[in-house]
């Protein structure tokens, strides 16, 4: 009779309990659900109407109707160059006789015409264009993101659909985790397609706006970096949005709210207190700011420097290593705070 106690299987039962969905198979389903989401489409949707807008403004800058323009505009400063230096010198001379001071200076000498690169009249290049999009348009991107992950994260909750989830899988962390590199993931997809449809859009208007031969216009400034790099630091500035949105969602559990405490934030903190209070002493500290520095690999502000004789506002430089390191900070401390905070209350 004792054989017929014996289970089919004799190993223990620790190794034949069911061990449930892995981590990857959580962040397909994550994924899956994050991309069926109806704001995804829309974010998905700006994305391209964004990138459209801004490449066919490119288009406008660098058309021949408008580069024929700049140049009749060029030649005719070119020719009154001259007549205005003359004039410069007259004037001058009138003022020494008048004031009997044979130093006053116009500055007549250290004028000259503008040059092509002044007036902005160069040749259309296709990673300045991409990279001057890239520049303009991550901070829109970083905001998407923001918001897709938000409202992924908050919906579970308005919904009751967190709690109905955690009854399959009660591992909050591991929940969470999975959630967290869905969107993480997503928010890259949506940089990473923000940022080919910009290089394909900028090499279209290069080669349709290239002057013909008889156009001699000057190449633009080599770039300081390669575009993969500028490339690098908008991905991983929108990846880490998207996470500080789902912190935010794990936190407040509630997009409106979400939406709420970001627009609050940004009027407050970085509107009012950054730019009105301590003379602009705090804009190292400010958000935005550092963004910009991140993005730009620097960045300058303006905030009031005392010597013992007076004080005057001087222009102060925010290094990209600041940047980053703030910005990488603030990141962790919001993760860990909604990670505590999922981790710890209840789920309604």
């Amino acid at each position: 009779m004792s054989e017929t106690l014996l289970t089919p299987d004799s190993r223990p039962r620790v190794d034949v309990r069911p061990q449930g969905t892995s981590f990857a198979g959580l962040v397909g389903v994550e994924l899956r659900r994050l991309w069926w989401r109806r704001l995804t489409k829309v974010a998905v949707v700006a994305v391209v109407l964004f990138i459209g807008a801004t490449v066919y403004n490119a288009y406008n800058e660098s058309s021949p109707e408008r580069i024929a323009r700049q140049l009749d505009n060029y030649r005719s400063m070119q020719q009154e160059a001259p007549r205005m230096l003359e004039q410069c010198r007259t004037a001058q001379a009138e003022e020494r006789d008048r004031s009997g001071d044979q130093s006053v200076d116009f500055g007549c000498d250290q004028q000259r015409p503008p040059t092509l690169e002044d007036m902005g009249l160069v040749l259309p290049d296709a990673d300045t264009i991409t990279g001057g999009i890239a520049k303009s348009g991550a901070l829109l991107l970083a905001f998407v993101a923001l918001l897709l992950g938000a409202s992924f994260v908050g919906a579970e909750f308005a919904t009751g659909s967190m709690g109905t989830w955690l009854t399959f899988q009660p591992r909050r962390l591991r929940v969470a985790a999975s959630k967290l590199a869905a969107v993480a993931i997503g928010s890259a997809a949506i940089a990473a397609l923000a940022l080919v449809l910009a290089n394909l859009g900028a090499r279209m208007v290069s080669v349709v706006n290239r002057p013909g031969a008889d156009v001699k216009l000057p190449s633009p400034p080599a770039p300081d970096e390669p575009l993969a790099l500028l490339g690098l630091r908008v991905v991983a500035l929108v990846v880490g949005a998207g996470l500080g949105g789902a912190a935010l969602g794990l936190l407040l559990r509630h997009t409106a709210a979400i939406i709420g405490f970001v627009l609050g934030y940004g009027v407050v903190v970085e509107g009012f207190a950054v730019n009105g209070l301590l003379q602009g002493r705090l804009q190292p500290w400010s958000v935005m700011k550092n963004i910009e520095a991140f993005v730009s690999k620097g960045a300058t502000y303006y905030a009031e420097t005392c010597t013992a004789s007076r004080c005057d506002y001087q222009e102060h430089v925010l290094t990209y290593t600041h940047g980053w390191v703030f910005l990488l900070c603030a990141l962790v401390l919001v993760l860990v705070v909604g990670l505590v905070a999922f981790r710890r209350r209840d789920v309604g």
